[in-house]
């Protein structure tokens, strides 16, 4: 893995002859505000960046901040507001940026919050969603499907194009096949305990969120070959929102307390970590990509540009977890057939929505 040093100076070295188009959902705070500023600065603002988030003032105040280049040559800094847990507004925001975009070259989606980082709590979302699922999964496929054909666009230029998921790579969680929407699991929680210990819904939705970004980049990795496609962990990182681990409930609220003072005895700046997320999105040329939390690469497998084509469960080997289209990946939890059966069910939920 790179140290911080290496990881800098690979991003300085980055110098495109064309004006990029970077979009980071979840730019407002956190790793997602620390890689945009970061690019900025990389760029000297000559960009065209657009912050996706809830915090309009939040976001007049880092794009103030941002390198402002004499040269008016179509650079530009903006903010697009958004609450990402609605997937009607998702898609109303993928809407106008097609309309108005020519290409996109990073799209870097981070956005979180609190409702998708509860360990106590569980509920479901007015579009009927699992509330960790809405943030963690839900809304970065539609940001992801909608945008692709900008991202193929800039592709076509010759340019660079790099859709990036900051969640929690690495770790190999499988994708099962029942339940996928957690409806079960918060049937069998215990509403009455809310709050006071760690609900099994809540943290299936944080483990399940991880894992079905696995099957996220896969699919779309399988289906643009010529695109790169990661799923990156940003590790322990000292942000506003996540300087503290979610509570555990007030029952074990010393714990909880003793688990924060170990985060942060291990943690980094959320300026160091945008370094190294910003090493792993400007390294990658094409395909899939699974990342640590120093940007190095963990597994990767580059498809057929000629075999553009959904994935193939017929075999029975496709149900083998951690193997993709025959090849072993350390760190992925999907299987074939696992990744194909979550992308039915998340499009016949969508569908509905």
């Amino acid at each position: 893995m790179p140290t911080l040093a290496a990881a800098e100076a690979s991003n300085a070295a980055f110098a495109p002859n064309y004006l990029p188009v970077a979009v980071f959902v979840g730019g407002t705070s956190g790793v997602g505000q620390a890689m945009a500023e970061g690019f900025a600065r990389q760029m000297k603002g000559h960009a065209h960046i657009i912050i996706i988030g809830r915090n309009a003032t939040a976001a007049a105040e880092i794009l103030a901040a941002f390198p402002k280049p004499s040269k008016s040559d179509g650079w530009a800094h903006e903010f697009v507001p958004c609450d990402a847990s609605s997937m009607a507004d998702v898609r109303a925001v993928c809407e106008g940026l097609s309309a108005r975009l020519v290409y996109i070259n990073f799209l870097v989606i981070t956005a979180g919050g609190p409702a998708a980082n509860s360990l106590v709590a569980s509920s479901v979302t007015p579009e009927g969603l699992d509330d960790h699922l809405a943030m963690r999964y839900f809304m970065r496929y539609i940001f992801t499907k909608e945008l692709l054909p900008l991202l193929v666009r800039a592709r076509e230029n010759g340019q660079h194009a790099h859709m990036m998921t900051v969640l929690g790579a690495g770790f190999g969680i499988s994708i099962p096949t029942t339940d996928l929407g957690l409806h079960e699991a918060r049937r069998r929680s215990i509403k009455i305990l809310q709050g006071v210990t760690p609900s099994i819904a809540a943290v299936k939705g944080m483990i399940r969120g991880v894992a079905y970004n696995d099957g996220l980049v896969a699919h779309f990795a399988s289906l643009h070959p010529e695109i790169a496609f990661t799923h990156i962990m940003p590790g322990q990182v000292l942000t506003v929102g996540g300087s503290k681990m979610g509570g555990l409930g007030w029952l074990l609220a010393p714990l909880t307390w003793l688990l924060n003072l170990f985060k942060a005895s291990i943690s980094i700046t959320q300026d160091e970590s945008a370094q190294y997320m910003l090493y792993g999105l400007l390294d990658g040329d094409r395909g899939l990509f699974i990342r640590g939390q120093r940007g190095d690469v963990i597994s990767a497998h580059v498809f057929n540009p000629d075999h553009k084509a959904h994935f193939d469960v017929t075999a029975h080997k496709t149900r083998t977890q951690g193997v993709l289209r025959g090849v072993p990946m350390k760190g992925y939890g999907g299987s074939d057939a696992s990744v194909a059966g979550l992308i039915a069910y998340t499009e016949s939920v969508l569908a509905a929505i």
